[in-house]
């Protein structure tokens, strides 16, 4: 925790990661409600813009979309939307992009496109930004997108452009003795849904193929890792890994291009212990995240504006990350994000 005070009260140095596009302005945002209690944001710029980067959080429920090189020239910054789910919409600005935040009562999907000077943002069930275009991300999912190059013709981005799989699941040992199952998948917008049930690690992958040769039963005991046994199997159109872990366990995962990893340490009683009296000590404020291959600078940045607190990164913490938080104090957050990566 000494760790985690240590680095707040810092000035913030966290540059987003983003190729470099003209600066463009935003000129007006425009409201307009759609059925089925949706609604459509478009925003007009006075030139080409990149797709936005976008996350989501649960508690509270918002939609934040990043638009790195974009200055704000809108005379009010936040507007009121109604009594729909979707109430307010807040645009920010920082020395190197423009947030626009979409405050809701609970979290719903949303899709965006560009089109020329214009992003098409539509929040709702079903949220379509145009006919023809795909939703930007899922529900839930919090996700940096790599942004499109620029182009005057409109740009759809899709998270399941063809038909989604699994290509391979691996298992290695780790420098330290952890356990890592790495699984391929066919493209990054595969969202994972990783929950520990009565002592195993379940990940499930809606609307996603397991190839028959990969349902497969692998004992990796002999590695002497914690974990025993990775089983692949399909029900339906959901692909599903099983790890199976022995003795005390802890696990993180995340994501870097289409592989996924699961990464399974062993604890020791010293562990086990500082795991005890950590329990006791994170008292921030609670949160609940989703995050999908989220760049990890992004997540660092996320977790600064929640607490209004200044953090500083080197230039050498890169990468993505995918969690999942629910409900836990911003500052186990936090110490997650580091453990994960390596940082603390």
């Amino acid at each position: 925790m000494n760790r985690i005070l240590s680095i707040i009260g810092l000035s913030l140095g966290m540059a987003m990661l983003s190729p470099v596009v003209q600066a463009a302005n935003l000129k007006t945002l425009d409201v307009a409600a759609l059925p089925g209690d949706r609604v459509e944001l478009k925003l007009s710029f006075d030139g080409p813009v990149a797709a936005p980067r976008g996350y989501t959080t649960e508690q509270p429920a918002r939609i934040a979309l990043d638009l790195p090189g974009v200055t704000s020239q809108l005379a009010i910054k936040s507007r009121d939307l109604g009594s729909g789910n979707a109430h307010s919409v807040v645009v920010v600005e920082a020395k190197d992009r423009t947030r626009v935040i979409i405050n809701l009562t609970t979290l719903a999907p949303y899709s965006s496109r560009v089109d020329g000077n214009n992003l098409f943002v539509v929040v709702g069930q079903g949220a379509a930004a145009a006919q023809g275009s795909q939703p930007s991300t899922a529900m839930g999912a919090a996700r940096v997108s790599v942004p499109a190059a620029q182009s005057a013709k409109p740009v759809a981005r899709s998270y399941a452009p063809g038909p989604r799989s699994v290509k391979n699941v691996d298992f290695q040992r780790g420098e330290l003795g952890e356990g890592n199952v790495i699984i391929e998948l066919s493209d990054t917008g595969i969202a994972p849904d990783i929950q520990e049930q009565g002592g195993k690690i379940r990940v499930d992958f809606a609307k996603t193929q397991l190839p028959e040769p990969l349902r497969v039963r692998l004992d990796v005991k002999d590695f002497a890792t914690p974990v025993q046994f990775v089983n692949s199997s399909a029900t339906g159109d959901k692909a599903s890994i099983s790890i199976e872990p022995s003795g005390a366990f802890d696990y993180s995962a995340y994501q870097t291009d289409n592989k996924l990893t699961i990464s399974v340490r062993p604890l020791t009683n010293e562990d086990q212990e500082r795991r005890n009296s950590e329990k006791l000590v994170y008292t921030g404020e609670k949160l609940s995240l989703n995050f999908q291959d989220i760049d990890v600078r992004s997540v660092l940045q996320l977790i600064a504006d929640f607490t209004n607190l200044n953090l500083v990164a080197s230039d050498t913490v890169q990468g993505g990350i995918t969690l999942r938080l629910q409900n836990v104090p911003w500052d186990q957050a936090l110490d997650l994000v580091l453990k994960t990566k390596g940082l603390d």
